[in-house]
């Protein structure tokens, strides 16, 4: 794997494991049991249906040629399929249903700061590759 996929990867498990880890610290659920086991596993059906639906979009890896704006399309329609695939591999581990407030904030959530976060890479590749370009 190349190093600016796992730079990818990395960054959105990082996204997914920050917002699981502010959604249980507004609850008051930081302290319950081992911490990082909580946040893991609060962020762990919505990682891996991300994980799903970004490799059937071709979002699996960074594509140098797309323009951010490109990127942020493909990434927040990408997303509303995964967050609620997300929602219901939740549901299904939990055995009810996500509350309606809480879905809300997190298909807001997430894919905001997925987009953000794959906006900043595409742009920090496109001046990398510039840079490159320029030195030729």
């Amino acid at each position: 794997m190349s190093r600016q996929r796992w730079i990818l990867w990395s960054g959105d498990l990082l996204v997914f494991l920050l917002l699981a880890a502010l959604g249980r610290a507004s609850h008051g659920l930081l302290n319950e049991g081992p911490v990082l086991w909580g946040i893991v596993r609060a962020a762990a059906p919505f990682f891996l249906a991300w994980a799903m639906v970004a490799w059937a979009a071709r979002l699996d890896r960074v594509d140098p040629a797309r323009s951010p704006g490109q990127v942020t399309l493909r990434v927040g329609f990408a997303w509303l399929g995964a967050g609620i695939l997300g929602l219901i591999l939740r549901s299904l581990a939990l055995g009810r249903p996500a509350p309606l407030p809480f879905a809300a904030i997190t298909l807001i959530g997430n894919g905001l700061l997925l987009i953000l976060w794959r906006w900043l890479l595409q742009m920090w590749i496109m001046r990398k590759q510039g840079a490159r370009l320029s030195e030729q």
